[in-house]
């Protein structure tokens, strides 16, 4: 029988609209529904897949102790961190971008084979977000694409910097659009492993802004420790002026990634998001 205790606070349940191929090894899902109404600002949230199959899906609810009480394991969804592309609240639509890899992943795989009116839980949206500067740089791989895309077309008109991007070749290539000064440099891996040096070493090539620089980071957690190391230590950024998070690590899943070594966020993350957190209040 379903529970009938109220959902945990914050989930929603949407349908997938519609799907579209974006890239070869991208797919983009479009979620809407009447629970969209009111989704707040943020670039991230964390969505909640449904075993396979399963046709009337289960989903936590609010314990008496307020904590979430999940699903049995057989009946429990699993829950990734995912970037919100677009939220476009006049159409009633979230746009959320997937980088394909087959059966690889329970995302990966939910996303190459959704079809309207599957539904899918989601929590957020929230996270830190791209601070104001007088120069960006903004640098991460396939996977960080989504967020790239949205931090691009969110950037002021009169923003100044550079976006580098790390993909497997010119197939994965999006049509961006960054303002006039900012400079969009797609690197491509032509066979290489991902993970390797091409996005730190592009990075240390470029001729570092004058000014009150921020920097964006995110992708395969080798390439984002060696970036961090480099604007932190070697550049002297403090922290509320990087954002720096890994979104996976070669050679774990993505749950031993999170459970072991919590996405490479360290404790200057956590410090500068209570202090950005601070000076809003």
């Amino acid at each position: 029988m379903p529970d009938e205790r109220p959902r945990v606070p914050g989930l929603r349940v949407l349908s997938v609209l519609r799907a579209e191929q974006v890239t070869p090894g991208m797919r983009r899902i479009i979620l809407g529904g009447p629970e969209l109404a009111g989704f707040g600002d943020g670039p991230n949230v964390k969505l909640l897949f449904p075993p396979r199959g399963d046709e009337d899906p289960r989903w936590p609810v609010q314990g008496p102790d307020g904590r979430p009480v999940w699903p049995p394991a057989e009946r429990r969804p699993t829950m990734r961190t995912y970037t919100v592309r677009r939220y476009d609240a006049a159409a009633g639509e979230l746009h959320v971008d997937f980088v394909l890899h087959g059966d690889a992943g329970v995302a990966s795989r939910w996303a190459r084979d959704a079809r309207p009116g599957d539904p899918l839980g989601v929590l957020g949206p929230g996270g830190r977000v791209l601070g104001r500067a007088d120069r960006y740089v903004v640098a991460g791989d396939h996977s960080a694409l989504p967020a790239i895309g949205a931090i691009v077309e969110g950037l002021p008109a009169d923003a100044r910097g550079h976006v580098l991007v790390e993909v497997p070749g010119p197939e994965e290539v999006q049509d961006l659009a960054p303002p006039p000064g900012v400079e969009l440099t797609w690197l491509f891996r032509d066979g290489a492993a991902a993970g390797g040096p091409v996005l730190a070493d592009a990075v240390r090539a470029l001729p570092w802004p004058d000014g009150d620089v921020f920097v964006w980071i995110a992708g395969e957690s080798s390439s984002v420790r060696a970036i961090r190391s480099y604007v932190r230590d070697e550049r002297g950024l403090e922290r509320r002026r990087y954002l720096a998070i890994g979104y996976w690590k070669r050679g774990l899943t993505e749950t031993t990634y999170h459970d072991e070594h919590d996405n490479d966020r360290d404790e200057d993350y956590y410090a500068a998001g209570r202090e950005e957190a601070a000076a809003r209040a």
